[in-house]
């Protein structure tokens, strides 16, 4: 080992000998003699062993796994995105199909179909499907819930899409649209917002 380190050469941890900048390659087989040492092939094939490209192939995978925030990012950006793609659909009250969608309707179609999750249509009862996020801490996916709208109570929600907005199913007039979170109409009258992924 030491005369292939002097040569340019460095050995890792897999048994696998890598050369420096500028240096031929040398490539290890994994057979062992017995004694702990490497048989190596110096030659100029363009050939590893099939465990040294597994350990290659693991380490870049391990290396490439997003992380959980990645994931929920990728999850909103889904979210957002499918929910964008019917901007001008029809209200409907009672509706949850691109047919005609309301405001609780919309979103229960929207996660059902990008996450796979049934939040239900009822929309007192779609902040439980999910966990609290505070004023102003909104990713991209979360479902926004007003109160106070049409009637007392929760009445109304919509899905954050980034950057103070939320897209929703407004009314007969609107349809699906997109509206700021801090107009003085939503702002008066914000409950809370829940994050599903």
């Amino acid at each position: 080992m030491r005369t292939l380190t002097r040569r340019g050469f460095m050995a890792g941890a897999i048994t696998l000998l890598a050369p420096l900048a500028g240096s031929t390659p040398v490539f290890a087989d994994q057979a062992s003699d017995g004694n702990g040492s490497v048989r190596i092939r110096a030659d100029s094939a363009t050939e590893i062993s099939d465990s040294a490209v597994q350990v290659a192939s693991r380490e870049q995978h391990e290396k490439s796994e997003p992380t959980a925030e990645e994931k929920r990012a990728a999850l909103g950006t889904s979210i957002v995105d499918f929910a964008l793609s019917y901007l001008g659909y029809p209200y409907v009250a009672a509706g949850n199909s691109p047919y005609g969608f309301d405001c609780s309707g919309f979103t229960q179609f929207v996660y059902l179909n990008v996450l796979g999750i049934d939040i239900g249509h009822g929309v007192e009862g779609q902040p439980a499907s999910g966990y609290w996020v505070d004023w102003g801490n909104w990713m991209p996916g979360d479902l926004i819930v007003f109160q106070n709208t049409y009637k007392a109570g929760i009445s109304h929600v919509g899905i954050y899409i980034g950057d103070g907005q939320i897209v929703h199913a407004e009314n007969e007039a609107t349809g699906v649209t997109i509206s700021s979170i801090y107009s003085e109409y939503y702002a008066a009258r914000y409950w809370g917002a829940v994050r599903l992924i």
